[in-house]
């Protein structure tokens, strides 16, 4: 128990710690940091189902701009640890993940200013002309506070909860056990409302029900679903994108001058850069880490420490962005740049800031889109629905993919800002092809988001009656309307209380409240 109590901690200081997302971004989804967390519990088959049954409830919960609905981290992590050392069934652990999911918020607020204070040592440092004490405070006390913040508790809670845990849950009445699985059946509602709400264009909408009839009546599963919904992804683009496609180019590309940077130098800034969240704060949030990638260029393109120390002052500003898959084009246009101004070129700090802080706004809205509304949510949804039925490959695949798209989409992004200079953003933000793109990939999203909300939102109810002689079961009836009719309904009625600007964390006390009176009330029950 020791030993899995440690690297739970460890799991879970480096869900928050992100000490480079080259490693540690799908730790943030509780799909893959549950799946670890119930291999070194030593359960993983039923810590799968568990962390499957949590990331539905969280799918559509987008962290951007240091915003934080909910702490999917220790809802992850947590969650799935409270349903092993319990022996609960897998389907209670989103009842276990929701209240330590709130309590995260406050744990992250803390994280996140705490933090504030290792951004002014850097500055002093950097004062100092002393680089790697800048390099020290971007990784060190942050990995520290996330120990203290994250790892204790998860540790406390696996090597000392066990007894507790296991004789609470049975302490409660099967009736009220009953109502919970009524309502983790119903959370997963909340998780599908929100990224529809999400995706969910005017324009594009019927494909969320095309989704959900494909699956009711067709009875394809959430593979078959997403090969489905790429293929009609693929000839809408080839049909829409013939007209654009013979336009005749007319954005000509700037002429970057030879330069001094190596190709392993574009290398260690691109990897760094997934290091920019590191000892993200309130006061500058990627400040630090961004600071910290620039190194290799400056050190590269300037010198003496006082060069290179001066070159690094101007990235210590307020920085935040997508900084994974559509960012890195920031970073590559600020390399670029840099090494312009090295190189003689009429560029200053203003300038490069100016660049920088335009592009913010505009990559992030981009890169959440891509990576958070619709990658992320199409690779969870297929890694639950074979989680779900025992297979372990299931949340392999969910950490594979998503490497190797975000590294890929990174990199490629990266090179694009260096190599074309502020020509590659103009690319980027002109309504063309990417926006097409985008489009398309939302298109595959809803089509699988509505397979979800068939077969993942699994309430039924047992309402029974007789009218003389004949029995009479409610479910039936609604079945021969419409199969599914229900999850339907209870998925539509959460979108609407999301569009009207109701909270999600309203939302889920809602939901807690309806379930248990429902279950309780014989309305409700759990579907087989």
């Amino acid at each position: 128990m020791l030993i899995s109590a440690i690297l739970v901690a460890l799991i879970a200081i480096g869900s928050q710690w992100w000490f480079s997302h080259v490693i540690t971004r799908t730790w943030l989804y509780p799909i893959w940091a549950g799946f670890m967390v119930a291999v070194v519990m030593g359960d993983p088959i039923n810590g799968m189902k568990a962390a499957a049954y949590i990331q539905l409830t969280y799918l559509g919960w987008i962290t951007a701009g240091g915003t934080m609905p909910g702490n999917l981290m220790v809802a992850g992590v947590f969650g799935t640890a409270l349903t092993i050392i319990s022996g609960a069934s897998p389907s209670l652990a989103p009842t276990f993940a929701v209240p330590f999911s709130l309590l995260g918020i406050l744990i992250n607020q803390a994280y996140m200013t705490i933090n504030a204070f290792w951004v002014h040592k850097a500055d002093k440092y950097l004062e100092q002309g002393n680089i790697t004490g800048v390099r020290l405070m971007n990784y060190v006390p942050s990995g520290i506070t996330s120990t203290i913040l994250y790892g204790v508790p998860a540790f406390c809670l696996v090597y000392f909860g066990g007894d507790f845990a296991t004789k609470a849950l049975a302490a409660i009445p099967q009736n009220i056990i009953d109502a919970l699985n009524v309502v983790g059946a119903l959370m997963p509602a909340l998780g599908i409302a929100m990224l529809l709400s999400f995706l969910a264009k005017k324009k594009i909408v019927a494909f969320f029900f095309i989704g959900y009839f494909a699956t009711v009546y067709a009875k394809l599963d959430t593979m078959a679903i997403t090969i489905f919904a790429a293929c009609v992804g693929v000839l809408i683009y080839l049909f829409t994108m013939k007209k654009e496609g013979e336009e005749e180019e007319t954005m000509a590309e700037e002429k970057k001058e030879q330069g001094k940077l190596q190709k392993k130098d574009l290398v260690k800034h691109w990897l760094l850069g997934y290091s920019s969240e590191t000892c993200y704060n309130y006061e500058r949030l990627q400040a630090l880490g961004t600071t910290n990638a620039m190194v290799p260029i400056v050190r590269r393109l300037y010198k003496t420490k006082e060069e290179q120390a001066k070159a690094l002052k101007k990235y210590t500003v307020f920085f935040n962005t997508e900084p994974s898959w559509i960012g890195t084009v920031i970073h590559g246009v600020a390399a670029s740049m840099e090494e312009q101004a090295a190189n003689g070129a009429d560029i200053d700090a203003e300038d490069i800031n100016a660049v920088r802080t335009g592009l913010m706004g505009p990559m992030a809205g981009i890169g959440d889109t891509v990576s958070q509304g619709i990658a992320y949510p199409i690779l969870a949804g297929i890694a639950c629905s074979l989680a779900l039925a025992g297979n372990i490959a299931g949340p392999i695949i969910f950490e594979i993919a998503y490497k190797i798209l975000m590294l890929g989409m990174g990199y490629a992004m990266y090179m694009m800002g260096y190599k074309q200079g502020k020509s590659a953003i103009l690319k980027i933000l002109s309504a063309g092809t990417l926006n097409k793109i985008t489009e398309i990939f939302s298109i595959v999203g809803l089509m699988v988001v509505g397979n979800m909300a068939a077969t993942r939102v699994t309430i039924k109810t047992p309402i029974a009656f007789k009218i003389g002689q004949v029995a009479i079961n409610f479910q039936n009836i609604l079945d021969s309307l419409l199969p599914g009719m229900l999850p339907l309904l209870a998925t539509l009625l959460v979108w609407k209380l999301l569009n009207k600007k109701v909270k999600a964390t309203y939302i889920i006390v809602i939901l807690f409240v309806v379930g248990i009176i429902a279950s309780l009330t014989g309305i409700l029950a759990v579907a087989s």
